[in-house]
């Protein structure tokens, strides 16, 4: 019994890191073709910096829709349309003749890119609270993972073809997950009740915990889309170079998030202060980017990539715990309006920055600005009541 139960939580996890690293590479590969992009539209900063903001945009439009309809059908219909959505979105874009048809592409691939989480957050949710931060960043580890494929092999690809031909391969990785997710049936392989067994008990109202995954996925995508018109703007990187210095920056997201998620889970009555002490040193290398020089510029990159990237699977594993069971779906759906919503708004605010300050150094320093505020906010968000639930909502007690 403890063995099936073991493989069941190993399937979901595998699988939900494969489907998140799959959306990851569609919504990255566009980052590491920044530059690209940008000359064959003739795209501003702001406009660059729209790139995310469209795809999150979509995101945000179909996050709690995603939420609602995997607490009620379950992981297998959801996960299936949103790979298809984010299929259908990529060829759109890749065709697309003018900047206002490549835009419309974006925000299609969003849909289906929001609507990867809450189904995943049921599938790899684990009954045991020492293992659930564990579980949901190796899972979220998908978005480093397929980031740092984005920044190895798309502009690899795009140098010998072109960017359009790029987005083939995440186009045939998110057609072959959604012919595979439909096979899942309507229910989830992983129980829902099993996994919220151990019953909400985190001290931190929504709101707060909302608002901090607003600002930190904000940066967090705003690193996403502007480092290699960085690296190319003002350190004079050539595109192929400043992809793959994405793709090193991811190398310490994808060690960052289990990494904190294990730290999280020896501290699991505590997650609240772990996110804020990733979020500080997120803070200071940000701050630290545009003064890193020569041999300095790696190391910085990668603190950025620990731990502005890798606080998604505790955030995650934190709500799990603010809520019942049977919410998981709903209550993350929300979450990741918030935080597709952050993606919309903060990177053109901060695209726009850097454009009227004529340099990004002000640029980096907002998003550590944005980043100690969420640790603030985490801190006035504690709470000695537990979240309860109203009319099947969740309700501050």
């Amino acid at each position: 019994m403890v063995r099936a139960e073991h493989r069941q939580i190993a399937f979901g996890v595998g699988l939900s890191l494969a489907i998140l690293a799959a959306a990851s590479l569609a919504s990255i590969a566009y980052s590491a073709n920044a530059p690209l992009i940008r000359a064959t539209f003739d795209l501003t900063e702001v406009e660059v910096g729209a790139i995310a903001s469209c795809i999150y945009l979509g995101a945000t439009a179909s996050s709690i829709t995603s939420g609602r309809l995997t607490d009620s059908l379950g992981v297998g219909p959801v996960l299936a349309m949103s790979m298809l959505a984010l299929s259908i979105g990529l060829v759109v874009s890749a065709l697309a003749p003018v900047a206002a048809i490549f835009f419309a592409g974006l925000v299609i691939a969003g849909l289906g890119y929001g609507a990867v989480n809450p189904p995943t957050n049921v599938l790899a949710n684990p009954a045991n609270p020492r293992r659930r931060a564990l579980s949901m960043s190796i899972k979220q580890s998908g978005v480093p993972l397929g980031g740092i494929l984005a920044g190895f092999i798309v502009p690899v690809v795009a140098a010998v073809t072109d960017w359009r031909w790029s987005l083939l391969i995440p186009i045939v990785a998110c057609a072959g997950l959604a012919l595979f997710s439909a096979q899942l049936g309507p229910m989830s392989p992983a129980s829902a009740e099993d996994a919220g067994a151990n019953g909400p008990r985190t001290g931190l109202r929504l709101a707060h915990a909302y608002t901090y995954g607003f600002l930190v996925a904000g940066v967090q995508v705003a690193v996403f889309i502007f480092l290699a018109v960085y690296l190319v703007d003002e350190r004079g990187f050539d595109p192929g170079r400043a992809g793959a210095s994405l793709a090193i920056l991811l190398i310490g997201g994808l060690i960052g998030r289990p990494g904190w998620g294990w730290i999280s889970d020896r501290l699991h009555d505590d997650r609240v202060r772990v996110l804020q002490v990733a979020a500080v040193l997120s803070a200071t290398f940000l701050a630290l980017l545009p003064l890193a020089d020569g041999p300095w510029l790696v190391p910085v990159m990668i603190g950025v990539g620990l731990c502005s990237v890798g606080w998604n699977g505790v955030f995650l594993a934190l709500l799990t715990e603010i809520v019942p069971a049977n919410l998981i779906g709903s209550t993350t759906g929300v979450a990741m309006l918030l935080v597709h919503l952050g993606a919309v708004l903060l990177p053109p605010v901060i695209g726009l920055v850097a454009a009227v300050t004529g340099g990004w150094l002000f640029g980096w320093l907002l998003c550590a600005a944005a980043t100690m505020v969420a640790v603030v906010v985490l801190h006035a968000g504690r709470t000695p009541h537990i979240i309860s639930v109203v009319e099947g909502r969740p309700h501050v007690a």
